[in-house]
């Protein structure tokens, strides 16, 4: 559990608070270590806690109702390390609107509301952490609506691949290549694109033809980003 605090303390959202504030909410913490395919919340649930991503990823997401009447759940959101999730309902007293699982092995950090709220309110550190935080979930959402709105299948896709490689991709110096260690199924993957696994799956045969990408389970491999941008446009 030391080596998950001591890693915390490196993460953008700590990095930004004054040594005090750090520790107060060092202090209300709890450690979390869940398995894959935990539920940490899920949508309509009081929300009295948040939670910050130490290690691994929580995917975030919400069941809608289809045309045909068939339920059908969306992905809006994959929390990797530094990213925190939770907050939304608790600057605004609702519910939760997302269901929180965790997607890999997780370390977590869980803040109680009430208390992060007392700091937000008396600590101006802790208030623009905050946010800073969902600042960046704001343009994060923005960007996504735009590509969204006026993209088609393959475009979303692309976009998608590049945003997971910002994220969670390593470069191989040697090659240029960047390989995308994402953790989601095809299905899981069609999800955060609004389409079918089957949809998807052509697009990604498509992009490997092309040369574009590698793809096996869970991993793609980014050969020509350029490219893969240029059709995310």
């Amino acid at each position: 559990m030391a080596d998950v605090v001591a890693t915390a303390t490196t993460q953008p959202f700590f990095a930004t608070l004054g040594p005090a504030s750090a520790a107060r909410i060092m202090a209300m913490c709890e450690t979390l270590v869940c398995p894959r395919n935990t539920v940490i919340f899920e949508a309509g649930n009081p929300a009295d806690n948040l939670y910050l991503v130490i290690e691994g990823k929580v995917k975030l997401t919400r069941s809608t109702t289809a045309e045909d009447l068939t339920p059908r759940d969306s992905l809006l959101w994959l929390m990797g390390p530094g990213d925190m999730f939770g907050e939304l309902s608790l600057v605004d007293g609702g519910t939760r609107s997302t269901t929180a699982t965790t997607l890999t092995r997780c370390s977590l950090l869980k803040a109680p509301g009430a208390h992060m709220l007392e700091l937000v309110k008396g600590r101006h550190d802790v208030a623009l952490a905050m946010l800073g935080r969902l600042s960046e979930r704001l343009r994060r959402a923005d960007d996504n609506t735009a590509h969204f709105v006026s993209g088609d299948v393959p475009s979303r896709l692309a976009y998608t691949l590049l945003d997971l490689a910002r994220r969670f991709g390593t470069a191989n110096p040697s090659t240029g290549h960047i390989v995308v260690r994402h953790d989601l199924t095809q299905h899981e993957l069609a999800q955060a694109v609004g389409s079918s696994r089957e949809t998807v799956n052509k697009a990604l045969t498509d992009f490997a033809t092309r040369g574009w990408i590698a793809a096996r389970p869970k991993v793609v491999t980014i050969m020509e980003p350029e490219k893969l941008a240029s059709r995310a446009n």
